[in-house]
């Protein structure tokens, strides 16, 4: 239980808390904070976030007012104390004003969300938006039929919902094409875009070549009647396009009179064949992040190119143009990287889905009993740098462990079981044992060990045949087909091993490089509940990912 002094601790910190943001407190930057004064609490963390909620909520209900004196009275030496960066690793931004930041995350629905895209694009657009109390937008990037998918939209947001990842506004640019069409026609009508009906052969020669299209000469009027062509289902695709008139002489090449609206006729998932013109990236991109009011656009650094792009659109407007941050990738050795090519896996049938386990999408690390609190932890330890960064499996691990340690029921499971006899003892032994060693509140389990049906590893029957070992939670042996009981007494050097006895319960672990290893598992795990994150000793952290035929699969997580 957690005792008075504890709850008056939690209380004076949700007020510091709620003073510090506008009088709305947050639960999660207590826990850390407990934890620090009291380390007990590690290993009661379900315990703790309750009384936090609970605190929390009966904070949140003052008023700013009330909740400034009532910190005034019990500790006026946290009133003053100075606001705490809320996400370390974030420097600050340029010209970042508090409650003015607006940022996005603006996904292509061509595959449900990856690991890569939330540890940058999401979390810094998501943490900067937290940190000056701003407003986050998801826009849904879905101009290409040809590439997007109806199931993928739900899933991008589906995702975000499961990392307690909260967008204020959501956005589908499929929705706001006649918006998109009023500014072309602007352009259109001042001579700074035309249609071009030259093949794309031709116009790569002439852009190789730096010569000027002959489509440029077209006048606004004829522009005008040809984009209205466009409009009507004149052309067919690659027949027409409309260009930004830049300048064909551009040092860079993808200034010279880049493509800013294409003709495509697949029907789209969402407007069906109500348009067949559709905006390129740069241009819907520059529309959008003026329009949604966007102050900060966090994109990867191979997107400067399209900077520059957009910020054409930008002065033809004179509009203020958003700051935009360059970031580099967060690179995991072995790691699929790219939507593409995932899809390709799956299309051959190497890969069982979007959510296997060899994947990088966060609905194969969820699976596998990655948390959200982890990957936001990691994000904001990567910060904000331009240089890509090359990243280890094991520090993603570290950080997920110290999560779920605390909460993950321990269970004994048994690969490539070998049956063993134990001799010199009759009957059935009943042993209670906790099922997390450093907190109690969790409860107790019962284990059976029946002494003529114990089974042991396999491996480990290999390597201690013959030696005294201890059999976990129960006494030691000689380990042999026929093992004899060797006393009782816990040598810190003697060899600790799982065992799993009649009755007990089959589990199937699904390994992270795709393999299954099969087993037994301890008559306990016929309690668990699909999504319960556990540790299987000696095995690792996993997920319960099924039940069915008295079989328990584990997606497995890490060590």
């Amino acid at each position: 239980m957690v005792n008075d002094r504890t709850k008056d601790m939690i209380f004076r910190l949700a007020l510091q808390n709620a003073v510090m943001h506008d009088g709305k407190a947050n639960p999660g930057a207590l826990i850390g904070k407990v934890i620090s004064a009291d380390p007990s609490f590690r290993a009661r963390v379900l315990e703790l976030r309750e009384v936090i909620g609970k605190t929390v909520s009966d904070v949140n209900a003052m008023s700013l007012e009330e909740q400034k004196a009532k910190l005034s009275e019990l500790a006026p030496e946290l009133l003053e104390k100075k606001k705490r960066k809320k996400d370390e690793g974030l420097p600050e931004l340029k010209g970042a004003k508090e409650g003015k930041v607006v940022t996005r995350f603006a996904p292509s629905p061509t595959g449900p969300l990856t690991l890569g895209q939330f540890l940058r694009a999401v979390m810094l657009s998501y943490g900067y938006a937290q940190k000056y109390k701003g407003k986050f937008i998801l826009r849904i990037e879905d101009t290409d039929a040809s590439k997007i998918e109806r199931k993928f939209i739900e899933w991008i947001k589906e995702d975000l919902k499961k990392c307690d990842v909260h967008y204020d506004q959501c956005v589908h640019q499929s929705e706001r094409i006649e918006l998109y069409y009023d500014f072309a026609e602007k352009m259109i009508k001042e001579g700074k875009a035309y249609v071009c009906t030259c093949s794309a052969e031709s116009f790569r020669e002439l852009k190789r070549e730096m010569k000027d299209c002959p489509c440029r000469k077209n006048s606004p009027e004829e522009n005008m009647e040809k984009w209205e062509k466009m409009k009507n289902g004149g052309y067919e695709e690659g027949e027409a396009v409309l260009r930004l008139k830049t300048s064909m002489q551009d040092k860079n090449p993808v200034m010279r009179d880049p493509p800013i609206f294409r003709i495509n006729k697949k029907e789209h998932p969402l407007a069906g064949k109500k348009y067949s013109v559709w905006p390129l990236y740069n241009f819907s991109c520059a529309i959008d992040d003026h329009t949604l009011g966007i102050t900060h656009v966090f994109r990867g650094k191979e997107h400067e190119h399209n900077t520059a792009v957009q910020n054409v659109i930008y002065d033809f407007f004179g509009w203020e143009k958003p700051v935009v941050i360059n970031f580099g990738m967060i690179r995991f050795p072995g790691m699929v990287q790219h939507t593409r090519e995932m899809k390709e896996l799956i299309a051959k049938g190497e890969i069982s889905g979007w959510d296997d386990p060899r994947l990088p999408t966060i609905r194969a690390l969820l699976r596998r009993g990655f948390v959200s609190d982890a990957l936001k932890v990691f994000a904001f330890q990567c910060g904000l740098t331009k240089n890509d960064i090359q990243s280890s499996w094991k520090n993603l691990e570290a950080v997920n462990k110290k999560f779920i340690d605390p909460i993950a029921k321990r269970f004994m499971i048994v690969l490539n079981p070998e049956k063993i006899t134990i001799k010199g003892k009759e009957g059935i032994a009943e042993i209670k044992e906790p099922f997390h060693p450093d907190n109690p509140d969790m409860g107790d389990k019962l284990m059976i060990l029946e002494m003529k049906s114990v089974y042991v590893c396999g491996d480990d029957f290999e390597k201690y045949k013959g030696k005294v070992v201890r059999l976990k939670g129960a006494f030691n042996v000689t380990l042999e087909r026929n093992a004899e009981i060797a006393g009782d007494e816990i040598v810190r050097e003697m060899p600790k091993i799982q065992w799993v006895s009649e009755p007990h319960i089959d589990v199937k672990v699904l390994m992270k490089d795709g393999s299954a290893l099969s087993g037994i598992g301890e008559i306990a795990m016929e309690n668990l509940t699909i999504g319960e994150i556990i540790q299987m000793e000696r095995v690792g952290f996993g997920r319960v990912d099924g039940k069915e035929n008295e079989t328990v699969t584990i997606a497995f997580g890490h060590k």
